[in-house]
């Protein structure tokens, strides 16, 4: 199973992000955005399991909580942006 990123541009964003997640009973946790995905200083994401991944896509949306971009760590480490 692969880790999920959704990155946010503010602890704030990611917090909310994190709440709507909370409401709709998918779990996820708020962590800092590793650094090799931070695009403009600090950056934190929501990190989510595979297995929840449409669930908290769907949420996210629904609730209009504006992520940057969604990332995959792959089992050898390295990130992979998705798409869509």
């Amino acid at each position: 199973m692969y880790d999920y990123f959704f990155t946010f541009r503010s602890v704030t964003a990611a917090m909310t992000g994190g709440r709507v997640l909370e409401r709709a009973g998918v779990p996820g946790v708020t962590v800092r955005t590793p650094k090799k995905l931070r695009q403009k200083g600090c950056g934190y994401s929501l990190r989510v399991r595979e297995e929840v991944l449409p669930e908290a896509r769907s949420a996210l949306q629904a609730a209009g909580a504006r992520y940057q971009k969604l990332y995959r760590k792959t089992g050898s480490g390295t990130w992979q942006e998705v798409l869509g």
